[in-house]
């Protein structure tokens, strides 16, 4: 390698031997010198695995310049060559130029390194030639240079050197100057593009013209056809007129714009003065009020006012709180605020306001409801108004609630106190929602949903309503608090909860429990609301110690299910769901073709197979490490792909059943559950998070029979230790019988196949008739070791008085730990568990271990060291529930007459109770017929959302005289709890979800009690690699008192609270 040096003096004085090649500084270059006894064309050059490759480098006898092709008198091309000509410099990536090309590059080089040495701006100097070609390297024709070019070595510090440098050659002018000359050329073609800019735009509308007349003669043409109703049973009927239809599906409220909102700030009342305009309440507070002007003010202990109506009569005097401005508010009003609102009604089909009434912002404007407030009037009726169609009372009351009339006054009162928390059916257009009407309930349509109100249709009536979301009307809400009122009157010491959501109907409406954005102003006219004075909501609804998941109930489809989020956590892109898929070969496959024969132990005698052997891998790839195929085909007509799986011996199996018979055949020892026919499932990825802070190999301690690791990608701590415990332990005070004589058993010898002969499978399917539809579910239970769907009634699985084998299809939830799990820290939820191979809907996970414990010292735990690990084992009480009627899906004719004498007058539509609590029947029924104006009246059959929930809980409540079964184990027998909070295993872990994708079953094993079954987790969808494995705790909301426990879980039908 040729080397020379110069000293700092030589470069100053341009003595230098090196300045006359290259002037200026150069970077140090390393190359390799190819041997001259290699061929002219080859040479060696070191590659990336350290090898020696030969290439052909005839590709170099061009030169690099695109504009030049010249071949004769090549030379290597420094990096300023390179620059000139704008090649990318790469290490193994040689560059040659002719001898022209170089010296041009080399005088281009030489005048910009004189105007530096004379202290001149270089931006100022000759251009570079443009290129605007581009050149595509093959990086098996890359190399070494072939030439060593000079090197510059350098004397003393190389700091000090290149500040020399800097100071000398004033660098810093330069870069002065090169951003004051790009500054002038931007300001000179800013007015050349604004130009463009113009240009552009009008050949955009031209064009857009153009198009239009070109497809002006294919528009399609949008007519409207007459809609049609299909019920529950698929059952067509032509809907009425479109007119109609379209007409009432209008939004009966107008829209504001938020340009037209006042500032926010405190309502200040001013002083009333004679002659002023003002609004006055005629003769009740669900008449209208009229407008008229102050005659007179009678100064005495309390102020009043005498008004005279515009529309004539004698004066009347009035208190300030049945007064209000005529006047809108100079600011916005806030949520608790009194005021008076203007109806509008729907006068065929035409919008028209009406009179004011009296009522109280429930709403403030924002976004969602357009800028406008949602009024709930004094009469039930619920309405969003603009801004100028509001105007304050002059007065109100420290409790506001204590103004309204009493038939609004409990859910007002309720409404406030839980605000912004509100409790709301989630609707979409196109839904259907049970609703009552009338007093009965009918099945009603979503035509439209502005923000917290829906447009309801009923088709049997041919009618359009409004009705607030929030209302019992709406069957979801009312069956849950009606339910609740129902637990509470029959003495329920604790709520029953809804773990697995595996009947819950696609696109049902739901209860969410929604949380605005809360005002920061105070109320303008009232203070804050006195809570002192308002009885506790833990007195109006199921109260217990402790919350307590439970592991049998499941969720109809009209019930409360999943809801929006209130805030979503972005789990895709947090931290701790970061990963990759690390794919790998089956590295054993061998294509075997088959020969006829009949299968026999002889097939599989090359690959023998033990249960627990190959741990620690994906279950589903255990058979292919056993001499087995997995093959995805493809039908001959159509776009579907199948699995089949090869046998070692090469016979293809296309099924399950074909499966289970070959390996009974072969009396192999792999289970049925290791093979899958689902195509999207893969058996050779596995998940690997992406960022490990901290890591635990087997957080079970060699307690389970695979290892389940612990992985922290968001900071380095590690879980608190936990007993690992594998079994369910009984404490004192818990009978738990495990004596094996007192179970039920079976002599097959098929792995149970036969379900008719099979007494353990007997048990399951004839318990089914205890379940909610009271009819015998055949194919109840398991399908080649997956569970499709809960079984209410429970899975009595083979036991260890059986004659059947391990391979048993009825053996599955006493097997032990296969899946690949992960612990892992969430950034909201504490731990959580994950899977780390695909999971196939319906296969067995784990189960929920920890001690027993009575009621007693589960309360008595649950306060001294948490209840968040609480499991009740509620089977019974589950069954009966939905025995009952408990959450019956059959509509309920509401005795009418009884009913109607004691609630007249108005339609309650947004009249509920959100903390569960339902007011005195004798409290709504005071509406005198005929105060109400002409409009909002009409309805005046229906009855009140309380006086509904009475009567639903009556109903309910018909078979009170019952025995229950719990009590038939003895007087003081109460639901036994599961507690992992210091001893379990892997399912303590198992977080909370609205829209899990794991669900509980209760399962008999070693014993057949009905108060202690085992709780197992299954996968209640196909579950990606890397997913987080969820279930649904359903802990009712406000069912501990002074405990709020708002959910993170990031589903998108979020109920946003657990507790």
């Amino acid at each position: 390698m040729a080397q020379a040096s110069c000293n700092q003096e030589e470069l100053d004085n341009g003595t230098c031997s090196l300045s006359d090649k290259e002037p200026a500084p150069r970077v140090q270059h390393c190359t390799l010198i190819p041997n001259k006894n290699e061929s002219e064309n080859q040479m060696k050059v070191p590659s990336n695995r350290k090898e020696i490759k030969l290439i052909n480098k005839s590709h170099l006898k061009i030169c690099s310049n695109p504009d030049c092709e010249s071949k004769d008198n090549l030379r290597f091309a420094p990096y300023f060559v390179c620059a000139y000509f704008g090649l990318l410099v790469e290490k193994f990536n040689v560059r040659r130029v002719c001898q022209r090309c170089y010296r041009d590059a080399e005088n281009h080089q030489s005048v910009l390194v004189k105007m530096l040495g004379d202290h001149k701006s270089i931006v100022l100097g000759p251009k570079k030639p443009k290129n605007q070609m581009v050149t595509i390297d093959d990086e098996e024709c890359s190399e070494d240079s072939t030439e060593s070019p000079e090197e510059v070595e350098i004397e003393g510090d190389i700091d000090n050197f290149v500040k020399y440098l800097v100071e000398k050659y004033r660098f810093e002018e330069q870069v002065d100057a090169s951003l004051n000359h790009l500054e002038k050329r931007w300001i000179n073609n800013k007015d050349k593009m604004a130009e463009l800019d113009i240009s552009h735009s009008k050949l955009e509308k031209n064009l857009d013209s153009l198009r239009k007349e070109l497809y002006k003669s294919h528009e399609p043409k949008i007519c409207l056809v007459d809609s049609i109703d299909v019920d529950t049973h698929g059952n067509v009927t032509k809907h009425n007129s479109t007119s109609s239809t379209v007409e009432a599906i209008q939004p009966l409220m107008p829209t504001c714009k938020q340009t037209a909102l006042p500032p926010n700030g405190m309502f200040i009342h001013t002083q009333i003065k004679a002659n002023q305009a003002i609004y006055a309440m005629r003769s009740s507070l669900l008449a209208p009020w009229g407008k008229g002007r102050v005659i007179r003010i009678k100064e005495n202990t309390e102020m009043m006012y005498v008004i005279r109506f515009d529309t004539g009569g004698k004066p009347r005097t009035f208190p300030l709180k049945y007064l209000a401005y005529a006047e809108s508010s100079p600011v916005q009003l806030t949520v608790g605020a009194r005021v008076i609102a203007q109806y509008v009604e729907d006068k065929d089909g035409k919008l028209k306001p009406s009179s004011y009434y009296a009522g109280v912002i429930a709403e403030a404007p924002k976004t969602l409801n357009q800028y406008r407030y949602l009024v709930f009037f004094d009469d039930g009726y619920a309405q969003y108004c603009t801004h100028e169609q509001v105007t304050m009372v002059c007065q109100s009351s420290r409790d506001v609630w204590q103004d309204i009339h009493m038939n609004s006054r409990s859910f007002v009162l309720n409404y406030l106190k839980q605000y912004p928390e509100r409790a709301m059916v989630k609707l979409q257009r196109g839904q259907t929602v049970k609703t009552e009407l009338n007093g009965n309930w009918f099945q009603g349509r979503v035509e439209t949903v502005d923000a917290s109100l829906a447009n309801i249709y009923f088709p049997s009536e041919n009618r359009f309503e409004w009705i607030y979301r929030g209302s019992t009307r709406l069957h979801p809400l009312f069956d849950l608090l009606a339910n609740a009122e129902a637990r509470k009157n029959q003495g329920a010491t604790r709520p029953t909860h809804n773990m697995a959501l595996v009947h819950k109907k696609k696109n049902a409406p739901y209860v969410e429990y929604t949380r605005g954005d809360v005002d920061r102003s105070p109320p303008p006219s009232i203070a804050p609301l006195s809570l002192s004075s308002v009885p506790s909501p833990s007195t109006e609804c199921v109260v217990r110690a402790v919350a307590r998941k439970s592991t049998s109930k499941v969720l109809k489809p009209n019930s409360v299910s999943s809801v929006t989020p209130l805030l979503v956590d972005e789990l895709t892109v947090n931290a701790e769901h970061k990963g990759r898929f690390k794919f790998r070969l089956n590295e054993s496959y061998k294509n075997v073709a088959f020969e006829p024969h009949q299968c026999n132990s002889k097939c599989i005698e090359e690959f023998p197979y033990a249960d627990g052997d190959n741990k620690n891998l994906n279950p589903l790839s255990i058979p292919m490490l056993c001499g087995w195929s997995r093959e995805v085909a493809k039908q001959r007509h159509g776009e579907r792909l199948s699995i089949i799986y090869r046998a070692p011996c090469g016979r293809r199996m296309r099924n399950m059943d074909e499966v289970h018979r070959y390996i009974r055949l072969t009396g192999s020892q792999l289970g049925v559950d290791l093979f899958c026919f689902d195509n999207f499932v893969h058996c050779f990825t596995e998940f690997e998070p992406e960022v490990v802070y901290s890591k635990i190999n087997d957080i079970t301690y060699g307690k389970e029979n695979v290892r389940v690791s612990c992985v922290n990608s968001i900071d380095r701590s590690n879980p608190e230790y936990v007993e690992y415990s594998t079994e369910r332990i009984p404490r004192e005070g818990v009978n738990l019988n495990l004596d094996p004589n007192f179970l039920v058993c079976c002599d097959c010898t098929d792995d149970c196949q036969d379900k008719e002969k099979c007494q353990c499978w007997q048990l399951t399917i004839k318990a089914t008739a205890l379940g909610p539809s009271g009819k015998i579910d055949p194919t109840a239970g398991y399908n080649y070791r997956r569970l499709m769907q809960n079984v209410v009634t429970g899975v009595y699985e083979c036991n260890s008085r059986c004659s059947c084998r391990k391979t048993c299809i009825n053996r599955v939830a006493q097997r032990p730990l296969h899946l690949r799990l992960q612990l892992f820290r969430t950034e909201r939820r504490g731990w959580g568990i994950r899977c780390l191979d695909d999971i196939p809907k319906g296969q067995f996970i784990c189960v929920y271990a920890g001690q027993l414990l009575t009621e007693q010292e589960a309360n008595e735990d649950g306060k001294q060291f948490g209840d968040e690990y609480l499991a009740e084992l509620d089977l019974i009480e589950s069954i009966e529930q939905a025995k009952d009627g408990y959450e019956s899906d059959v509509d309920i004719d509401i005795d009418h007459e009884s009913d109607i004498s004691q609630s007249s007058g108005s339609d309650f539509s947004y009249l509920s109770d959100d903390s569960g609590e339902f007011s005195d029947i004798s409290e709504s029924k005071s509406l005198v017929p005929g105060q109400g104006h002409e409009n909002k009246n009409d309805s005046s059959e229906k009855l009140s959302a309380h006086t509904l929930s009475s009567t639903a809980v009556r109903i309910i409540q018909k078979d009170d005289c019952q025995k229950k079964t719990r009590e038939l184990y003895g007087p003081n027998e109460h639901c036994y709890v599961m507690d992992a909070k210091s001893t379990g295993n892997i399912g303590r872990y198992l977080n909370h979800c609205c829209k899990p994708n794991v669900f509980v079953q209760n399962i008999f094993v070693d014993t057949q009690d009905l108060r202690f079954p085992w709780v197992g987790f299954f996968a209640h969808v196909f579950i990606r690699a890397g997913t987080e494995l969820t279930w649904d705790y359903s802990y009712q909301v406000d069912s501990v008192p002074d405990k709020k426990l708002f959910c993170h879980c990031g589903a998108k039908e979020c109920r946003g609270r657990l507790l």
